[in-house]
């Protein structure tokens, strides 16, 4: 009786994890009326207004709320924007030597050729923000969650993303000096596009996506974390 054979199986085609890219949804604020960043300081709330060319020193604008506002030319010399809320607006060449805004909110935000020293937003939540363009010394993002975010054309002296939750990040053209990821949980984070000199906390880099030119420039501080003795 004849033996029937099985036709080997075909193992089927690797599946390649593509990294979602952020969803934003930007728009420019419409339809501004000019507003004084003094009067913010007293009402703690501005929505509709645009302020150009004002600096603002040395006010607190603790739990303020700017929503559809725009935001030209301003400089702010220590400001304290702890627990503020910055909502569909938009900030362009924003000077900032320290933006203290801790556990602050953003939402559908843009930051356009600005210039900020240390920017302070531990524990902050952010979801759809584009900063372009910009130049930025000390982010310090610990503990934060972010989402939707995108990063392009940027310099950054240090990036620290320590125990934040990352979803769907993506980083152009951007030069990072020192990317710390000490027990980051990151999702859909493409690092592709970044230039990044030194990494702390290796074991964040779970759920990035890096080029074979990354992977070959990490490859020595890989085989530091692993302790790998290699040689020829």
């Amino acid at each position: 009786m004849p033996t029937s054979r099985r036709t080997p199986r075909r193992a089927s085609p690797r599946t390649v994890p593509v990294p979602h890219p952020p969803r934003l949804d930007l728009r420019a604020p419409a339809d501004l009326l000019p507003g004084e960043l003094r009067e913010l300081v007293v009402s703690q709330h501005a929505e509709g207004l645009r302020f150009t060319e004002q600096t603002l020193t040395g006010e607190d604008l603790t739990g303020a709320r700017l929503v559809e506002c725009e935001l030209l030319d301003v400089e702010l010399q220590d400001v304290a924007l702890t627990g503020a809320t910055v909502a569909e607006s938009r900030l362009v060449r924003l000077t900032s030597p320290h933006l203290a805004a801790a556990r602050s909110t953003w939402r559908a935000v843009e930051i356009l050729g600005s210039r900020v020293g240390v920017a302070e937003l531990h524990d902050a939540g952010i979801s759809e923000l584009r900063i372009a363009d910009s130049k930025l010394d000390l982010v310090n993002l610990r503990s934060a969650s972010l989402t939707d975010v995108v990063l392009d054309g940027c310099t950054l002296t240090e990036l620290d993303l320590g125990a934040a939750k990352v979803r769907r990040m993506q980083v152009r053209d951007c030069g990072i000096g020192t990317l710390d990821l000490t027990g980051a949980d990151l999702q859909h984070v493409d690092l592709r596009g970044a230039r990044v000199s030194r990494i702390v906390g290796l074991a964040g880099l779970r759920g990035t996506t890096i080029s074979p030119e990354q992977l070959m420039d990490l490859a020595p501080a890989f085989a530091e974390h692993l302790g790998l003795d290699v040689q020829d």
